[in-house]
This record gives C-alpha cells, sequence and structure tokens, in this order.
C-alpha cells in the first residue's frame, strides 16, 4: 500500500500542489525530518524546512541529494517504504504507540495526527 503519494513533481523551482505540500509536510515530520512551525501548523506553503527535510531524508536514505521529488520517484517510494514497511511499519512494535482513529475506529501504530490515521487525515 503507499502511505504518501505526491499528484505532481515537487522541488525548489516547480509549481507544487498544495495539498502535496501538506502531506509531505506531515510525512517528513512523521519520520522526524520536518518540524512544525507552532505559530502556523502545518499549512500549504512551501518552506525551507520542508526541502531541507527532503534533503536529510534523501541523504540518509542514500538517494540523489537535490531537494526533488516525483509521483512514483525513488524519494517518493523511500517515503513510502519507511512510513508503511518493515521495519518501522505498522507491525513493528518499536514504532510509537498505537491509537484508535477518532473518525474510523481503527487501531494504527504511530502517531500521523493527533487524532486521525493519514487514510483519514487525506480524506
Amino acid at each position: 500500500m503507499s502511505w504518501f503519494k505526491l499528484k505532481d513533481p515537487m522541488g525548489t523551482n516547480y509549481r507544487v500542489d498544495p495539498g502535496d505540500i501538506m502531506n509531505t509536510k506531515r510525512a517528513l515530520n512523521h519520520l522526524g525530518y520536518y518540524d512544525v512551525p507552532p505559530h502556523r501548523g502545518i499549512d500549504d506553503w512551501t518552506d525551507d524546512a520542508m526541502f531541507n527535510g527532503i534533503r536529510s531524508f534523501q541523504k540518509d536514505n542514500g538517494l540523489k541529494v537535490d531537494a526533488l521529488m516525483r509521483p512514483g520517484g525513488p524519494t517518493e517510494g523511500a517515503i513510502n517504504a519507511r512510513l508503511g514497511g518493515l521495519p518501522g511499519g505498522e507491525d513493528d512494535p518499536e514504532r510509537s504507540p498505537s491509537y484508535t482513529c477518532t473518525r474510523c475506529g481503527a487501531l494504527h501504530g504511530g502517531v500521523f495526527s493527533p487524532t486521525l490515521c493519514f487514510n483519514c487525515v487525506n480524506k
């Protein structure tokens, strides 16, 4: 299953889909590569911290470091592997505690939102 899916390419010189921006920030935050600004939360504006997070993720995962992501590309695939694959995936006991999504009621591993699972956040 693909947890993270881009609609369009994303890079510093691209016009970026607002939904892709928010999903990227959520995914990077979940993986420890983006700190959500407390004064504005996760918004649909690109910022240096997001692109720095993409670069750091690429470097740590042996990918080309260019802050560029394409739908179906290697960075998107690596993010999906880290979000949903083992180790570190839904069934990994080392991952953050499980919680019940307030919208769908399913038990999920990790925290993508304080109250909603990844699937419900993206609906």
